[in-house]
């Protein structure tokens, strides 16, 4: 009789949830031909419909192009390497035609007093406001593929980004490859060779970032030489150091000839810039899982947002680290094509939010606000997400070549 009272009470229990709208616990939701719940087809099909706004979303990066049909855009047409990469050499040339012009005023004509700051402020904001986002990603894009052909009259062009624009925006002229195409990308932001990387800080951590950045300014010219001799790179090695001494020289005789023109023409735009690329890396590889080196857990993606119309679809960061050589406007459909696989990798991606947004909400301990705009993974909880996150915030201390060797070992054993 108790035996059968009880299960009398477990069943009432049973229907009062059921009316109250609360399923048992033990109710698996309904799952679809293709293995998802409704919540996670939900997640899936916002992915696919953010992709898809950042395929048709307008391009930003430049203010303006030649003429249609004239001379000039015929020129251009014939000497770009992809037809699509023309609002990369729109935005290059915007800064030609403006900054240029506004930094030889700067040196012709700002006095050495409070005027030529004012002077030399103005110009500065002018610059990096109009330029400085589109400008880093376009450096970034055309080192990874040549952006004229070789042989054709625009040739020449192929330099104005990593050699004459570069000091203008706080980057040594010539250093931008052997840092960013070398050693980042071919080590992927793991220690010992990338010494750009992310892996022993408490990513989280303000104090560790300002140590990571405080590196990334002050010890990257000691650095930077070291790994391509380390690395049996050689000329690339003497190259940096001879690109540094003429940077150095640049900015020691432009203060000899005006401070001020050294100042808002040469130190602030070095300061600022690191400061921003250091914030950039930092936050792109925030989330980085200790296991196993993978480019889906290593990195993350923020999609669907402003910043991708700034910046050619930077936001496809777990796609660039998989192919550096995936052309940018690629992105957003490829990502469709390798949805799935991102969900099944864990690989983050967040949906109208971009990098700096996101690794501001890190360090304000604001997991649950960046969880809330996760579309990938669909196939865990949110607080199960926020687990995943703490724990790839936590410092690396294994080199890669260490977590597979303890990897294979794991898998043998298991």
């Amino acid at each position: 009789k108790k035996q059968v009272a009880a299960m009398a009470a477990t069943c009432t229990t049973t229907v009062l949830k059921k009316r109250e709208g609360f399923p048992p616990k033990e109710q698996e939701e309904e799952r679809n031909e293709w293995g998802r719940t409704a919540g996670e087809e939900a997640k899936r099909n916002a992915a696919l419909k953010a992709a898809q706004n950042d395929l048709k979303a307008p391009r930003r990066e430049f203010l303006f192009g030649f003429p249609e049909g004239s001379f000039l855009e015929k020129w251009v047409d014939e000497c770009i390497n992809d037809p699509r990469d023309k609002p990369l050499f729109n935005m290059l040339m915007n800064t030609c035609c403006i900054s240029v012009p506004l930094l030889i005023s700067l040196f012709l004509f700002a006095p050495n007093n409070k005027w030529g700051h004012l002077f030399g402020l103005g110009y500065f904001l002018t610059h990096y406001v109009l330029f400085l986002h589109s400008y880093i990603l376009a450096l970034h894009y055309s080192s990874h593929r040549t952006l004229m052909k070789k042989g054709s009259s625009l040739q020449w062009f192929n330099n104005v980004a990593p050699f004459v624009l570069c000091p203008m925006f706080g980057i040594p002229s010539g250093m931008y490859y052997l840092h960013h195409i070398i050693m980042h990308h071919c080590h992927d932001n793991c220690i010992p060779y990338d010494v750009s990387s992310t892996e022993p800080y408490q990513r989280d951590n303000l104090f560790h970032f300002s140590i990571y950045w405080f590196k990334f300014w002050a010890t990257i010219w000691v650095e930077l030489p070291f790994f391509a001799f380390r690395t049996k790179l050689y000329k690339l090695g003497l190259q940096s150091i001879m690109y540094q001494v003429i940077y150095f020289s640049y900015m020691y005789h432009t203060f000899r000839y005006n401070p001020v023109v050294a100042t808002w023409g040469i130190i602030v735009p070095f300061f600022f810039t690191q400061f921003m690329l250091a914030y950039g890396n930092f936050g792109q590889h925030q989330f980085v899982e200790g296991g196993k080196p993978s480019n889906f857990r290593s990195t993350y993606n923020c999609i669907d947002c402003y910043d991708n119309t700034k910046s050619f679809q930077d936001g496809y960061h777990v796609l660039h680290h998989n192919n550096s050589r995936l052309h940018w406007s690629q992105f957003p459909e490829t990502f469709m094509k390798q949805l799935d696989r991102m969900n099944q990798e864990k690989a983050m991606t967040f949906a109208n939010i971009g990098f700096f947004e996101a690794t501001a909400l890190v360090f304000l301990g604001k997991l649950d606000v960046l969880a809330d705009k996760a579309v990938t993974p669909w196939d865990v909880s949110k607080e199960e997400l926020i687990e995943i996150m703490k724990e790839r915030l936590k410092p690396i201390s294994q080199t890669a070549a260490q977590r597979v060797k303890h990897f294979k070992e794991k898998s043998k054993a298991s």
